[in-house]
């Protein structure tokens, strides 16, 4: 019988223990043969003893990813549950007569095929749920903290090292989910669904970068939506935000699927059109309109016709004719005005608020004024 632990060691931290009938059933899976899974019960018991133990160590991450966490366990169990070939066990011993080791060979032969292929996609299924759950937690760290917790509550004897390798493998799993999920979301926008900025200039210089290795054409396209702050002063910006949406969604529905959709910020959007010309580009901006997309504006430029290699000018062209229409179609002057461009010096010369008059002469202060009394014209 183990001695007790007195109170003072640093180990006597209060934590939640490992169900016995899951270490049970771990224990004999990992030297008999068998084809067992862990019950429902055992599963749950030991989902809510993984969290209070993560909880106590203060590496959990709530309740939002307790149906993953439930789906990795049944994949670990179902491997741990597997066959015993899973684990490094030695093979059964052959018959000293060659009929019986023949028999004996085949019959093998056809039960390491089964048992091989049962492994194998257990193992996928393993890897499958350890991916999806460290999406869920959308964090390496705690990812591998949790499922740190989860090994010292699994194995309990310092002999079950195939049952803290399965652990290692969901672990490595699941950081490549989390590493994945939050890429995902560094470069993605969170309300549209589709890339960011950060993205747009990555893949747009990347693009240049091509074309200018193979001589090809390339065309970005910057759009603004139209009315989107009298339909948030409207209808409120529930409305503005599906005003949003249904333009990326009219403008994924026109593009190609080698094609590329930015938000880059506010009601502003660019487009990658990868060996597209200027003409290219208004056809498909035509094809969205059509296709239903909210009133929008655009403007293009490519590679070509301007000759920038660098995205923020190749941009700033882009955004340039992108005015430029806008006046052509609404006869608006131009919105933003050029701190560089000079006015005419006649327009300098012409007073923006009317002449003062000349003050009049104070009078009946009791002495006379040092000035002369001005003429009036």
């Amino acid at each position: 019988m183990p001695r007790p632990r007195p109170a003072s060691s640093p180990r006597s931290i209060h934590v939640a223990r490992s169900p016995r009938c899951y270490v049970r059933l771990v224990e004999r899976s990992a030297h008999e043969p068998s084809n067992a899974t862990l019950s429902a019960s055992a599963i749950e018991a030991l989902a809510e003893a993984w969290w209070k133990r993560c909880r106590a160590h203060r590496c959990a991450s709530g309740r939002a990813d307790a149906d993953e966490r439930e789906l990795l366990l049944y994949a670990l169990g179902a491997v741990i549950g597997s066959r015993s070939r899973l684990f490094g066990t030695p093979s059964p011993r052959k018959d000293a007569s060659e009929a019986s080791e023949t028999a004996a060979a085949t019959s093998a032969s056809s039960t390491d095929e089964t048992g091989r292929t049962v492994s194998i996609e257990r193992r996928r299924n393993l890897v499958a749920a350890a991916t999806r759950w460290g999406t869920r937690v959308g964090s390496p760290v705690l990812a591998v903290e949790q499922l740190v917790q989860l090994r010292g509550l699994v194995t309990v004897e310092p002999g079950q090292r195939a049952i803290a390798r399965l652990i290692d493998l969901t672990m490595v799993n699941a950081c490549r989910g989390a590493t994945d999920e939050l890429q995902r979301a560094a470069f993605s926008d969170p309300l549209t669904g589709c890339a960011n900025r950060r993205a747009f200039e990555r893949d747009l210089d990347r693009e240049l970068a091509r074309c200018a290795r193979a001589e090809l054409d390339l065309s970005v396209v910057a759009i603004d939506l139209d009315g989107l702050k009298a339909v948030n002063d409207a209808a409120g910006h529930a409305a503005g935000d599906q005003q949003l949406v249904s333009l990326v969604d009219n403008l994924r529905r026109a593009l190609r699927s080698m094609d590329g959709v930015y938000r880059l910020g506010g009601d502003e959007f660019g487009l990658v059109l990868p060996d597209t010309s200027p003409e290219d580009a208004a056809v498909v901006m035509a094809r969205a309109a059509r296709l239903g997309a909210p009133p929008f504006s655009w403007g293009t430029a490519s590679y070509l016709s301007t000759g920038c290699a660098d995205v923020v000018e190749l941009l700033a062209v882009a955004d340039t004719d992108l005015y430029a229409r806008r006046r052509l179609t609404r006869g608006s002057p131009p919105r933003h005005r050029s701190r560089s461009v000079r006015t005419d010096p006649e327009e300098d010369s012409t007073p923006d608020t009317p002449a003062q008059a000349p003050a009049a002469p104070r009078r009946g202060l009791g002495r006379k004024s040092p000035r002369p009394a001005l003429q009036s014209r």
